[in-house]
């Protein structure tokens, strides 16, 4: 299965946006946009099950603070 890498989410202006060095062919982290965008939504799905301190750790240190907290509601 080849892939196009034009068609890769980390694909901005001939550069990787994933990785220092450009090498498209057999690269780990290639993926579709779409799959992508998948995995991100998946993520934050999987985040908002975590109690708040644990979102509020996560957001502070990967998010820049700017992930929403989302109580519990169960």
């Amino acid at each position: 299965m080849g892939f196009d890498a034009v068609d890769c989410f980390a694909h901005k202006r001939n550069s990787c946006t994933a990785l220092k060095v450009k090498q498209c062919e057999g690269c780990s982290f290639y993926k579709t946009k779409e799959q992508y965008e998948l995995g991100q939504q998946k993520a934050l799905e999987r985040i908002y099950t975590l109690d708040i301190a644990k979102q509020k750790h996560i957001s502070e240190t990967y998010y820049g603070g700017k992930l929403e907290v989302i109580a519990d509601e169960g």
